[in-house]
């Protein structure tokens, strides 16, 4: 396995030059690395026929697709969410994945920061008014005050934590839900345990989400979760569009149930340029950016490379990315 050439083929991109530094780690352990758009299924399949290694962006990895594709032995999804993939079907098949749940978790704390902040603080609403001539143009209104309020947060993993600790130094009680975590973790981290994403929804004053998309999560947030909502109340949603109804989100927004919303993710991505959201004065939006700095860009391609170098060598690749089917998959090539 360490002699045989091997080749990585990304299927979704066409500036071959964003791609140098894992070509730069790869290339000189024997791999060869294609950067090539397929426009569809039929066409990603073709260009993964001969491939070892496919590199995932946000492209749709599924059963049938894998069924074309006897020579592949390994998913690299860059960033965290792994909604896209099926990974039943890659485990049944003897494909290892590998993703990065660690490698961007400030940033889109950071991120989900700046949109509570930039939404209680009606920031651009101001930043457009000015800009328009209209000095202090924009009623004041309610604003939140943030310090002293509590934060609800959904999903008290490593970002959801990252971000609790942000809203703390703020001035913020924190609450959570997350049903998968020991009262243990809440304590140690000063954060009050919700009985129930009812019961959060009821004591918080604005709400984040921070949970991967899975058949539980999906449209976790819809009319019966806004409705339980404080009229005053943010909602902030840095994790995957579907967790939240975005018909019920708008309906929410426009009838004033909720405050305001700061979104980086959505159920149709790129939004659709008739999207209603676009037009709410009480939404702060994002193109799905959240996970982006110099750092983590950098970072996650060091790992992509060195992670489909050890695979390929023969290892398991474990030091440089998550394997969510380490303990069920049996490897169409021999690791140690």
């Amino acid at each position: 396995m360490t002699d045989a050439p091997f080749t990585a083929i990304h299927t979704e991109a066409v500036d071959t030059a964003a791609f140098g530094i894992e070509r730069s780690i790869i290339e000189p352990a024997g791999g060869r690395m294609i950067v090539q758009l397929a426009t569809g299924q039929e066409e990603r399949a073709a260009l993964l026929k001969d491939a070892q290694c496919v590199l995932v962006t946000r492209a749709a990895i599924t059963s049938d697709l894998l069924d074309q594709l006897p020579n592949l032995q390994l998913i690299v999804r860059y960033g965290v969410g792994i909604d896209t993939l099926d990974i039943p079907a890659a485990t049944a098949r003897g494909i290892v994945v590998a993703h990065y749940p660690h490698y961007c978790q400030p940033e889109v704390a950071n991120h989900a920061t700046m949109l509570l902040l930039a939404v209680a603080r009606k920031l651009l609403e101001h930043d457009r008014s000015i800009r328009g001539g209209r000095y202090r143009g924009v009623p004041l209104g309610v604003s939140a005050p943030i310090f002293g309020e509590t934060m609800g947060i959904v999903g008290l993993g490593n970002i959801g934590r990252q971000f609790a600790q942000r809203a703390q130094a703020l001035g913020m009680e924190v609450i959570a839900y997350d049903p998968y975590l020991g009262d243990g973790v809440f304590a140690t981290l000063g954060i009050g345990r919700a009985a129930s994403l009812e019961d959060l929804l009821r004591r918080a004053d604005h709400v984040s989400i921070h949970t991967p998309l899975t058949p539980e999560t999906r449209h976790m947030f819809s009319d019966d979760q806004f409705a339980l909502m404080k009229p005053t109340s943010i909602l902030v949603n840095t994790a995957r569009g579907p967790v939240v109804d975005q018909a019920a989100l708008v309906t929410a927004l426009r009838s004033h149930r909720i405050a305001g919303a700061g979104i980086d993710v959505f159920e149709v991505e790129p939004v659709p340029a008739d999207s209603p959201l676009l037009a709410l004065d009480n939404v702060t939006l994002t193109p799905h950016s959240a996970f982006y700095s110099e750092r983590s860009n950098t970072l996650v391609k060091h790992l992509v490379g060195r992670t489909v170098v050890a695979f390929m060598q023969g290892r398991w690749p474990d030091e440089f990315a998550s394997i969510p089917n380490r303990h069920e998959v049996k490897p169409r090539a021999d690791l140690r």
